[in-house]
């Protein structure tokens, strides 16, 4: 008989046949060339159960990955079965270099595929920050280190097991003297206790830390005053006065999450009562951070005046104190030197003073351990609601590795983390010193510059897949739990360590345990599911400043006795961590290189960042244009010439949307390097910005070629700033991928500002701002209805067409005929942000990205403006006075979170042809992705410009192969297809997209509820039950959202603000997404006092009545709206 032909298409029903399919085969050859030989034979079935959660068989039709060994908990809220298609919960800490951070983690089917801020630790509020959103990306980055390798070939674990046990034996004898060890600094104390245990087992032994962004000149100046090292945690919440000199505490340091969120809860404003009780921030800083766009007084300083400044300051409190003795003469002469308005201190320290107990003052890390000693100072007589806790004694830095490797007959040097070869000061040459060792060892989680040149590398564990733990900027003790067991055949640091240190448990998580309960702790299964130990934080210790031992560090500081005052032949050069990479280590990540940064709105790139004055004089002595011309909208037409109609000059010349910038060669003592420049207002006149972490040579796909390397300039006695440095503009340009072409509001009433002294006089002047003031009410009769009541009847209004109401079925439905009475009334959703607490931080850009699958696009694309967020950031500078014919130097920065409006008057539907884009019973703008042609209709219609459209099938090519459509291989890693969100649909080329206010959130809850309510009418879901990613994560809750038919709802409340308003309200677009506009709170006695925010200002002066002449007037220039 003839055998039966299989003609149709075959299925695999286990792994075994899914490891017999071609597809599969060749799958393995081409991701994993290394383990396809294993497929062969008997290690077929072992290989598949090691690899299985790697080869990404979720995406191949397999419904899950590998659990981690050892038992995790989920977090207390969730249920702790895992069910298909439901979410669990698991709480986890990220660590970083000085403080952990506290995260709950989302899995489905095993799989990590979002973080969040978790609730329990109190300082962070369930906010997180942009680099732990973007942290799950690298758990799943295809380009990470998958393996062990030597030179000569692939190490097993077993072989890395056998190497650290050979290492270990090989220093017995010599008691370590021919090892060298250089970690990264951490907080955990599993750790620090093995690296104690390793230094007590080899006392001979070089152990060392570095890290490239120090913050230890705080705690070094705290150890000469206080006669003990301790970390000073200010306590803005309770703040009243801050002075910030250089520090840029709402975006830098592990703890400027709770810094942020404390700092911001002062600036909150409900209504005008409340307004007298607002917070006052002054600012001095060299460059313009996030801090400095918050600020209500700022001056601009170059860092190497800040000693003087803080020395000026310092004068005034303690004179005014009555303290001090002879530190107080001493600073007179650093003071003198000083060369600014004296009533800008003056008035500064007078307000300090007035409110002493509730004023505070914090210095920046980059600046010199003296500056430090007399912020502490002033810290001490004002009383400042300062923390001090009790801090590590400083170990060995990369310096002493260094000496110890360059002195010769080093057998061995552990690298434990860290790029030491890319980021280590120039002046060390760290690759030299490494190639002094006979055998070096790096843990990494990818290759990068440091690994390139070691014989061995261990592949390392990523946080989501390790068992470790760690203490929050606090001290509060939190866990690393893996959510998932290694993806690779990779190691825990916990593990290294103990193997080097002979300890008798090696495995992670009994270390873990064991370190917990020699921390206190009783209940391990608590602490796993809650994610933090109660009480764990230690106690504050009373400081007693000692003013002998400051006069003395004082004194040693040659730089304080004479200011040096960059000009534009000898520039000061400030290195600062990056936005998109921090230090470097993010240099792979997608979505934070693909992120604007918030003050420049770069993306993919660096550039050396320069004042608008250096820019003028570079132009003048070199010839080379960095302006363009001037724009016209019309010269020939009156009336835009009436209207002020040219436009605002631009800070660079724009060629189809894409920044042409000038390059320039920047050389500091000796050193050289071509890079371009960017200009950005508000910066000290000389002092230019170098953002770190870029230009790396060994890194993966996404990172190459990724801007420029300033690393190469930064010497170790000048890590936080340089002086003398040249730049010389060159006739080459280079294209930046500028997000934000326009920086201008043009004088428009899109940011309303205003001040809070009258803010309590006339609490309505928000609502004479803009076109709407002068115009008809969009709802004409029905204007003074209440919230509610709009939001479900829909009013037509000044509409041109009859509204259909929410709170009735619709007409054509006959099952309701009768039984109208009984009809549900749909819950109305709407969304809030408030203008005064946003920083700009950006966290909820990227969220809101992982959260809905958005692609990353990349450089070119970006270039384009093919960008695929959702959301964005807009940042606006604001001048003194309103001269569109130059880039002005002194600006007010407003930033304000652009995401589609969910209009009810939705100008993108009436323009659908295919109704893909249409309005729910619930308010929602939603989206039929199948239905969608590409007209892009919808977008060239929509006022807010929020719709994003797929140009390219983005989730399935590469970024090189996006251009091939259909003839190019679909060929994205699987790997990466991990992370997706099950929950979003992964959108195809050709269809528009935009927010969706988190629609899976939404009916997620609503399901929940149902499910709660079981036969009862209580469907409706309750308040704050509903999260959408961007309100999550935002660490000052500026954001809010729920449903506005509730009047006791959140958002409803903040919606009945006398600040509340829509952007382009005019346009009677109705959005369901609004602002509260954004207040300042400016010193009368001071000599840059505004009368008007500048912002307001310029609307005066364009649109308005022109009232407002000087900066400094302190008459009521607000008057002249009082005829709206």
């Amino acid at each position: 008989m003839k055998e039966f032909e299989n003609t149709g298409p075959r299925y695999w029903k286990s792994l075994d046949g899914l490891a017999e399919t071609p597809a599969f085969k060749e799958w393995v050859e081409r991701e994993f060339p290394a383990g396809a030989a294993e497929l062969e034979g008997v290690n077929r079935r072992q290989f598949m159960k090691v690899m299985a959660a790697s080869f990404g068989l979720a995406g191949m039709g397999m419904a899950g990955c590998r659990r981690p060994v050892h038992t995790i908990l989920p977090y207390a809220k969730q249920p702790e079965n895992l069910i298909p298609g439901v979410p669990s919960y698991y709480a986890s800490s990220m660590p970083g270099l000085s403080g952990n951070v506290p995260l709950i983690v989302e899995t489905h089917s095993g799989r990590p595929t979002k973080v969040e801020g978790n609730p329990s630790y109190a300082p962070f509020g369930g906010g997180s920050s942009i680099q732990s959103q973007a942290s799950v990306l690298d758990l799943y980055d295809p380009d990470r280190a998958t393996k062990s390798i030597a030179k000569g070939g692939r190490l097993s674990p077993e072989k890395v097991r056998d190497l650290l046990e050979s290492v270990r034996k090989a220093h017995l004898e010599d008691q370590g003297e021919g090892l060298v060890v250089l970690a990264e600094p951490g907080t955990s104390p599993s750790r620090a206790s093995l690296l104690e245990s390793l230094q007590g087992k080899f006392p001979k032994a070089t152990i060392a830390q570095y890290a490239p962004l120090a913050q230890d000149a705080s705690r070094d100046a705290a150890a000469l005053v206080f006669g003990t090292p301790l970390d000073a945690q200010p306590q803005f919440e309770a703040a009243k006065r801050v002075l910030s000199i250089d520090a840029d505490f709402i975006t830098e340091g592990d703890g400027n999450t709770a810094y942020a969120r404390a700092f911001t809860k002062t600036r909150k404003v409900k209504d005008k009562s409340d307004a007298a009780k607002m917070s006052r921030l002054y600012v001095a800083e060299s460059i313009l951070t996030n801090t400095g766009s918050m600020a209500d007084h700022r001056l601009r300083l170059s860092s190497g005046e800040m000693g003087a400044f803080a020395a000026a300051v310092a004068v005034e409190v303690l004179r005014a104190k009555q303290t001090g003795g002879t530190l107080q003469a001493q600073l007179e002469g650093i003071a003198a030197q000083l060369k600014i308005d004296p009533k800008w201190v003056e008035e500064c320290a007078a307000d300090l003073v007035a409110h002493g107990g509730h004023a505070l003052v914090v210095a920046g890390a980059h600046l010199p351990k003296s500056v430090h000693v007399i912020v502490h100072a002033l810290n001490a007589a004002l009383q400042a609601p300062i923390h001090y806790l009790p801090a590590a004694v400083k170990g060995a830095g990369i310096e002493a590795a260094v000496e110890r490797l360059n002195a010769g007959g080093v057998e061995n040097l552990i690298i434990l983390g860290g790029n030491p070869v890319y980021n280590a000061p120039v002046d060390l040459d760290f690759a030299a010193a490494q190639a002094q060792a006979k055998q070096s060892i790096c843990l990494s989680e990818s290759a990068n510059e440091t690994t390139a040149i070691s014989d061995i590398l261990v592949a390392r564990s990523h946080y989501l897949e390790s068992w470790g733990d760690g203490r929050t900027f606090d001290g509060t003790l939190v866990p690393v739990q893996p959510m998932i067991e290694p993806l690779f055949p990779t190691f825990n640091e916990l593990e290294v360590l103990a193997r080097l240190a002979g300890a008798d448990t090696k495995d992670p998580y009994t270390i873990v345990q064991a370190t917990f309960k020699a921390q206190g702790g009783t209940d391990f299964n608590r602490f796993l599911s809650v994610g933090l130990l109660e009480d764990s934080a230690p106690q504050p210790v009373k400081a007693n400043y000692n003013f002998a031992a400051a006069t003395k560090a004082i004194a040693a500081d040659a730089a304080l006795a004479s200011v040096s005052r960059p000009d534009a032949g000898a520039l000061e050069a400030r290195f600062t961590p990056s936005s998109h990479t921090l230090d470097g280590r993010y240099s792979n990540n997608g979505w934070l290189l693909e992120c604007p940064d918030p003050i420049t709105k770069l993306t993919w790139d660096n550039a050396i960042l320069i004042s608008p004055r250096l820019a003028k004089e570079l132009e003048g002595r070199d010839g080379v244009q960095i302006f363009p011309g001037l724009k016209p909208m019309n010269q020939d037409n009156a009336f835009f010439e009436a209207a002020k109609g040219t436009l605002q000059s631009n800070k660079a010349v724009f060629n189809r949307g894409k920044e042409m910038a000038v390059l320039a060669e920047l050389t500091i003592n000796g050193r050289t390097i071509k890079a371009p420049i960017h200009v950005v207002p508000g910066m000290a006149n000389y002092t230019i910005q170098l953002p770190l972490g870029f230009g790396r040579k060994v890194t993966g796909r996404v990172g190459q070629g990724s801007g420029f390397d300033f690393y190469g300039l930064r010497e170790s006695g000048a890590s936080g700033y340089a002086l003398k440095a040249a730049l010389k503009l060159t006739q080459e340009t280079y294209r930046l991928a500028n997000t934000q072409e326009h920086w201008s509001m043009e004088g428009r009433a899109i940011v309303r500002e205003g001040n809070t002294d009258y803010y309590q006089k006339k609490p309505d002047f928000v609502q004479k701002m803009g076109v709407e003031s002068h115009a008809p009410a969009n709802y004409g009769k029905y204007k003074d209805k209440s919230l509610q009541e709009k939001s479900l009847e829909n009013y037509r209004g000044n509409s041109a067409y009859v509204h259909p109401k929410f709170n009735a079925p619709d007409p054509n439905v006959k099952v309701w005929k009768g039984n109208e009475d009984k009809f549900p009334q749909p819950q109305q959703w709407g969304m809030s942000i408030d203008l005064n607490s946003c920083t700009g931080c950006a966290a909820c850009v990227v969220a809101c990205q992982s959260e809905n699958n958005i692609p990353i696009v990349g450089k070119d694309q970006t270039l384009r403006g093919r960008e695929m967020h959702w959301m964005r950031i807009d940042r606006y500078f604001s001048a003194p006075e309103y001269d569109q014919t130059s880039v002005p130097e002194e600006v007010q920065v407003s930033f304000m979170g652009m995401l589609c409006q969910h209009c009810e008057n939705a100008p993108c539907e009436n323009v659908c042809p295919v109704n893909a884009t249409v309005h729910d019973r619930t308010g929602l703008n939603v989206m039929a992705y199948n239905r969608c042609v590409g007209t892009r209709y919808c977008a060239n219609n929509c006022p807010y410009k929020v719709r994003r459209f797929n140009f390219f099938d983005w989730n399935k090519r590469q970024i090189g192969d996006f251009y091939k459509g259909p003839f190019g291989k679909v060929d994205v890693p699987e790997l990466e297809k991990m992370q997706k969100n099950p929950n979003v649909t992964v959108r195809m080329r050709g269809v528009m997209e935009k927010c969706t206010f988190c629609v899976q959130r939404i009916e997620s809850a609503k399901i929940a509820q149902k499910r709660v309510a079981g036969a009862s009418d209580d469907i409706r879901v309750k308040d704050g039950a509903i999260k959408t990613a961007c309100e999550q994560v935002c660490p000052t809750d500026a954001i809010v959202f729920g449903d506005i038919s509730d009047p006791d709802s959140e958002v409803s409340k903040l919606k009945d603000s006398d600040r509340d308003y829509s952007v382009l309200g005019y346009l009677n677009a109705r959005p369901r997404t609004t602002y509260l506009a954004r207040l300042r709170n400016p010193n009368k006695r001071m000599p840059d006092y505004y009368a008007k925010p500048f912002a307001y200002r310029q609307y005066d002066e364009r649109y308005g009545h022109g009232s407002v002449t000087t900066q400094g007037d302190s008459h009521d220039a607000y008057g002249a709206h009082e005829a709206h």
